[in-house]
């Protein structure tokens, strides 16, 4: 099966940082008649290059086979890429630093500090008790300025929601950790264990995380109809999308009432 045969890919990327030996990229497809999954490749740990700005070649390369597997990944019409790393900083910390704070007390919890965590960030934590690392407190900014900084070099793949409410080739910010049983080193929960993720990805490694981001990108590729994964949580109707949206696949037994 190759990847032009495929009605609906996603990529993921898990990301190591500007100077981070450790990117992971990982690819799959789905075709719709079989509602059966293809992983395409996933890379070994690898170091973007320091001689040219990268753009999404320079993402798949390491994961795939040959420069013909590439070009049918990246002509896909249904085609994501969900990276793990914040697409946006909170707009607290954009008023400072165009030297407009705003005017607040030292919170009791960090995730109420605006200067720390997004609305959506918040949300994740009201709804599931996870809180995320802060772009702005901890060192996912390193993470995060890599990525924000691609984004004008990743063909012609729009930011949702934040740039368009939806896309048939989109880039998203989704996270891997709500898909786990546990913390970082723990496997996928039961559900998506079962699809049987390559053999040599193992649980707790940087590729493991990629491909659980190529999961949740394929799920939002194929417009939600791969039925062999859960439901891609969008964001609920009265969320804001100016900081931007974390995708996650739905956990069973989890009440959700958005969207």
């Amino acid at each position: 099966m190759t990847a032009g045969q495929m009605s609906a890919i996603g990529i993921g990327w898990d990301v190591r940082g500007w100077q981070g030996s450790a990117q992971a990229v990982a690819v799959v497809g789905w075709q719709a008649d079989s509602n059966r999954l293809h992983w395409l490749g996933v890379s070994p740990l690898f170091r973007l290059s320091s001689r040219v700005a990268p753009d999404l070649a320079a993402l798949l390369r390491p994961a795939l086979q040959n420069e013909l597997t590439l070009m049918q990944v990246e002509a896909c019409p249904q085609l994501a890429l969900g990276i793990d790393a914040p697409l946006a900083f909170p707009r607290a910390l954009r008023d400072l630093l165009n030297g407009q704070p705003h005017s607040c007390a030292a919170p009791e919890r960090e995730i109420d500090n605006p200067y720390a965590y997004r609305d959506c960030e918040r949300w994740l934590y009201q709804q599931y008790g996870k809180k995320p690392l802060s772009a702005t407190f901890d060192r996912l900014g390193n993470n995060a300025t890599l990525a924000l900084s691609m984004l004008p070099r990743l063909s012609d793949l729009q930011l949702v929601p934040t740039v368009a409410p939806k896309a048939s080739r989109a880039v998203l910010e989704v996270y891997p950790a709500l898909a786990k049983v546990g913390g970082k080193a723990s496997p996928a929960r039961h559900e998506l264990a079962a699809l049987l993720l390559p053999a040599d990805v193992l649980v707790g490694t940087d590729r493991y995380d990629a491909a659980l981001c190529a999961l949740m990108a394929l799920q939002y590729a194929a417009g939600g109809k791969v039925t062999v994964l859960p439901e891609l949580i969008s964001p609920p109707s009265d969320m804001p999308c100016d900081e931007g949206w974390v995708y996650h696949f739905a956990r069973h037994g989890v009440e959700y009432n958005g969207m």
